[in-house]
């Protein structure tokens, strides 16, 4: 081949590779450099992981009415199906009654008529595995839920526990669906609360309903990303729930804790008007100074409220707490969802909050992925403590 073809195949080939690159969307190339584990790939699968995990898991049957307390046990993002269980209980009047174990120790009004359900999506968080072995001591009922590690091996071995099997993906708080739904199945099957099989039908249809709009280049996600990031480096997001809501309040806490790496506060109406509205008299028009020195700063609020079949005493609180922040120069923000029935309007809204979470990390530049602040805490309680070797 002479040079002159040869200069015209390389010339040929570098426009090809201009035009190309051109064709790229950068959006995209920026969540490929800021998500190199991909982890949106997990959010992605949550409509796939709560039809397969509903339909498939195996779940023992009990004795429901032996017991009068449903102490859910975990720490993180494994709880946090346990927290949506005790707010899906409250809102059923369930005649149970129904807490969580954040700790390492069980409390000591647990008796017999104690069910205790342990969640690590991991199998190996040690506070879990501490309550469940308190549990055993006690000669109470138990079953585990996770992925394996020490959490099956004890459960099968020394505990004799029945070890429910669930699904992690790439880390425990993006593998939601993989344990609340088999977890919700167990109590389902055993009466314990009472969903229709539409109602379960249609939590999973609302997912499947916002994947599809999320795969869209300007989705609502994305837009309620950039309004908590941008001008707001000087703030932290406040979250307000009611009781309904709780649960998934605190799930969007901790993803924007662990995912964007956001400090934000939660709190809970009808108790936070009592206290921290308070705080909002801060930036009020009576202080000039603040508003002189930070025109384009606002404190953003996110209101997660369900409308629709809310008490009025709560509907009318979030109106007077919404005006009250607009007065304040404050940014008001609400929680979308979908679907008619609680349980899809709940989990639908904690799907669109944790895409938003995700988005707000790619819009602040930090991998949503790593957390290591949590990882050296693991390491220098293994080096330090050794816990689980005692157990």
């Amino acid at each position: 081949m002479n040079s002159s073809r040869r200069t015209k195949q390389n010339q040929s080939s570098k426009i090809r590779a201009k035009r190309r690159y051109r064709k790229r969307d950068p959006w995209e190339e920026r969540i490929r450099r800021v998500d190199p584990s991909d982890l949106r790939s997990d959010f992605n699968k949550w409509p796939s992981l709560a039809r397969e995990m509903w339909t498939q898991a195996s779940v023992p049957s009990f004795d429901a009415s032996s017991f009068g307390r449903i102490v859910l046990v975990g720490m993180g993002g494994s709880l946090l199906s346990g927290e949506l269980l005790v707010d899906l209980a409250r809102e059923q009047k369930s005649g149970w009654q129904f807490e969580t174990v954040k700790d390492y120790h069980l409390p000591s009004y647990c008796d017999e008529r104690t069910l205790v359900i342990g969640m690590s999506s991991s199998g190996n968080t040690e506070e879990t595995l501490s309550v469940l072995s308190e549990a055993k001591k006690k000669g109470l009922k138990g079953f585990a839920f996770g992925s394996g590690g020490n959490l099956e091996s004890f459960s099968k071995g020394k505990w004799g526990f029945d070890f429910i099997r669930t699904t992690m993906l790439k880390v425990p708080r993006s593998s939601l669906p993989g344990i609340f739904y088999p977890v919700l199945k167990l109590l389902v099957t055993n009466h314990v609360l009472n969903f229709s099989e539409q109602e379960v039908d249609e939590s999973i249809e609302s997912l499947e309903e916002i994947h599809q709009s999320i795969s869209k280049k300007d989705n609502q996600t994305i837009g309620l990303a950039k309004e908590l990031v941008q001008n707001n480096s000087e703030s932290f997001p406040l979250i307000y729930a009611s009781s309904r809501t709780r649960a998934v309040a605190l799930r969007f806490r901790q993803s924007l804790n662990e995912n964007s790496k956001i400090h934000a506060f939660n709190g809970e109406i009808p108790e936070l008007c009592h206290n921290e509205v308070v705080g909002w008299d801060y930036f009020s028009s009576s202080i000039k100074d603040y508003r002189s020195k930070n025109p384009k700063s606002k404190q953003v609020c996110m209101l997660l409220r369900l409308d629709e079949d809310d008490p009025p005493e709560i509907r009318t609180r979030f109106d007077i707490v919404a005006d009250l922040v607009h007065k304040s120069r404050g940014k008001v923000l609400e929680a979308p969802h979908t679907g008619s029935g609680y349980l899809a309007r709940m989990l639908s809204m904690l799907y669109i909050l944790d895409y938003t979470t995700y988005y707000a990390a790619i819009l602040r530049g930090v991998d949503p992925i790593k957390t290591p602040s949590i990882n050296h805490l693991k390491q220098e309680l293994a080096s330090r403590l050794d816990f689980v070797s005692h157990l």
